[in-house]
């Protein structure tokens, strides 16, 4: 290889973004309201300060649907221009992206800070966070709001023909299935993956996380988008102006009314938080009991809650805090502006439909309770639209009665099970041949969930999970492991990799090693580097007791599937491994693909080794 195109390669490795601290806000003014006298107040606060815009970008076209922030403090929005933008935390562009189609109102980000967002053709996409393409997928209407992203890595979409989506990170449809009527808004999934959406025709649906149904619920009127409280019940608001608490059972545990239309609910450690179409905003006990009530302008905008405050975006671009102290304050008004998301530290993003993105300074009073003058919006069970920043859907909260039982109940995880008996090796075989076969006729279906935590657990055997007798380890199977992490690597979600990372670390066997580093590459998500890691320290641990193709050829295939999902290649070992390869005593097609690696030919690459 050339000296002057190692050199090239080795500096563009080098290459990471480092987003900015979110800037500190400055103070100004402050407007009027009053709970209702009949009530107690909601809790004092210290009056809020007011902030000039800490940055401001524009685009192409309106700003309709909420920005996003991701893991690593990048903002995102979609523009009528159709382009997915991004920008870093203090404001400078870092790509745009062309999506081909008008934007509709559907964005989320994940944990590793992929991007996903829907079009008004009914187009769904996968965006990594360097701005690349990952996959296209065509939904059967548009998508009905933002998609939720379960722990897993599974992409919720649900549309306006009345389905619901699961895609796994790299866009296989792991399973769907269709309601009576269109999904409304975002799904909300709890700490153990249950899922809970809602249908025009007025229920309440929950879902196990393989997407078997549980229950439904009928409710008066069309229900908005499910938010979940600290006890793990969910929480509807519908156009009737109804709010219901509903418990993970399915049982209503409390209603009220607002009066009218609710636009949004937020939940707090003590409480709900309801917005209603008229620009009231009235805050409930966890019983259900009317704590306040304060007037408003009419809505945009879901309540936001940060600390002991409460903010909702108006009709004319204004966003009104409440609190019994100072009353309504106003913060900045953008132009036309859409609705706001709160970034981890108060600080306001909003897209306007005068095509421009603003960044607003934390419009709260800093709560002095708080260590560093936080304000607390991490901590709120479902602080905000999409329950956080990134727009996951996603709470953590565990409900007493979860998903674990239900799996427990279902017939067809039972006859797995079954099969794996005691985890000896025929009972194992078994498994593996069921799933293989489930595989190969297409016939995996919802059963994949579950069949993945099983491959997760087989993988560790003898490794992670030992069983010893008279001091001598019996179930130590590396060629089932192999065989295991083979599977994984097809059917596995975005934390499977979890599992065979664990296993790989433990390895001892060297084809089930090479099963396992080539499963990480499959699953080729990996936002904090430590696949890439991984793969490379298992192939220069065994390169050190001399040559081995399969090893090396399975840590090329890893690499070059992990660069392909991020974009590129953020650790400098992995280049220094793809080098050692073309110019140490390897297969010669192993050797081309690791030129064609750091070439940067990912396309060309994935598409010479798709099965």
């Amino acid at each position: 290889m050339p000296a002057a195109l190692i050199a090239r390669i080795s500096l563009a490795a080098l290459l990471a973004l480092a987003p900015a601290a979110w800037p500190q806000a400055d103070r100004g003014t402050e407007g009027s309201a009053s709970p209702r006298p009949d009530s107690p107040p909601p809790p004092a606060v210290s009056p809020a300060p007011q902030s000039p815009w800490l940055w401001r970008a524009a685009t192409g076209g309106q700003i309709r649907s909420r920005p996003a922030i991701g893991p690593d403090g990048s903002v995102y929005a979609l523009s009528e221009d159709s382009y997915l933008y991004a920008w870093t935390s203090g404001g400078s562009l870092r790509w745009k992206h062309d999506l081909g189609w008008i934007p509709w109102d559907c964005l989320a980000v994940s944990d590793d800070g992929t991007v996903y967002a829907g079009l008004k053709n009914g187009d769904f996409l996968a965006v990594n966070p360097r701005g690349g393409r990952l996959w296209t997928v065509r939904l059967d209407g548009l998508p009905a709001g933002d998609p939720a992203i379960a722990a897993d890595g599974t992409v919720l979409v649900g549309t306006t023909a009345g389905s619901l989506f699961a895609l796994s990170h790299l866009g296989r449809r792991e399973w769907s299935l269709t309601l009576p009527g269109a999904v409304i808004g975002q799904p909300a999934v709890d700490g153990d993956g249950t899922i809970y959406l809602c249908a025009a025709d007025r229920r309440v649906y929950s879902l196990a996380p393989w997407g078997e149904f549980s229950w439904s619920l009928p409710v008066p009127g069309t229900p908005g988008p499910p938010v979940i409280a600290a006890d793990g019940s969910v929480l509807v608001g519908t156009d009737a102006g109804q709010v219901l608490d509903v418990t993970p059972a399915g049982d209503v545990r409390w209603k009220a009314s607002v009066g009218a239309a609710v636009s949004g609910l937020a939940v707090s450690a003590g409480g709900v938080i309801a917005g209603s179409a008229d620009g009231r905003v009235t805050g409930y006990a966890p019983d259900g009991r009317e704590l306040w009530r304060a007037p408003g302008r009419p809505p945009l905008s879901s309540p936001m809650i940060a600390g002991l405050q409460v903010l909702v975006a108006a009709q004319d671009g204004s966003v009104q805090r409440f609190d019994a102290a100072s009353g309504m304050a106003m913060a900045p008004r953008p132009g036309a502006a859409g609705s706001p998301v709160m970034a981890p530290d108060g600080s306001i993003l909003v897209g306007g439909r005068d095509w421009v993105i603003y960044a607003m300074g934390a419009v709260l009073a800093q709560d002095p309770g708080r260590a560093g003058g936080s304000t607390g919006a991490a901590v709120s069970p479902w602080p905000q639209a999409g329950h956080d920043a990134l727009h996951s859907g996603r709470s953590p909260v565990r409900p007493p009665a979860g998903a674990g039982s239900r799996l427990e109940e279902n017939p067809d995880y039972l006859y797995l099970q079954g099969l794996l008996g005691t985890g000896g090796r025929d009972g194992v075989q078994l498994v593996l041949s069921e799933l293989a076969g489930r595989l190969s006729s297409g016939t995996l279906g919802k059963s994949r969930w579950y069949a993945a935590r099983l491959l997760e657990y087989i993988v560790g055997f003898g490794l992670v999970t030992q069983v010893r007798q008279n001091q001598k380890l019996v179930n130590d199977f590396p060629d089932l492991r192999a065989q295991a992490a083979a599977l994984l690597g097809r059917v596995g979600s975005a934390s499977s990799r979890i599992a065979l990372l664990r296993a790989a670390a433990a390895e001892r066997d060297p084809v089930a090693l090479a099963a396992e580093v080539r499963a990480v590459g499959a699953i080729s998500s990996d936002g904090d580097g430590a696949s890439l890691r991984a793969v490379v320290r298992a192939f220069t641990a065994r390169a050190s007791l001399g040559p081995d193709d399969r090893l090396a050829d399975a840590m090329v295939d890893a690499v070059g599937h992990i660069a392909a999902y991020e974009g590129g290649i953020s650790e400098r070992s992995a280049v220094d491994a793809l080098i050692s390869v073309t110019t140490g005593p390897y297969d010669p097609s192993t050797q081309s693909a690791a030129m064609a690696i750091l070439q940067g030919d990912l396309k060309a690459y994935i598409l010479d080794h798709e099965e």
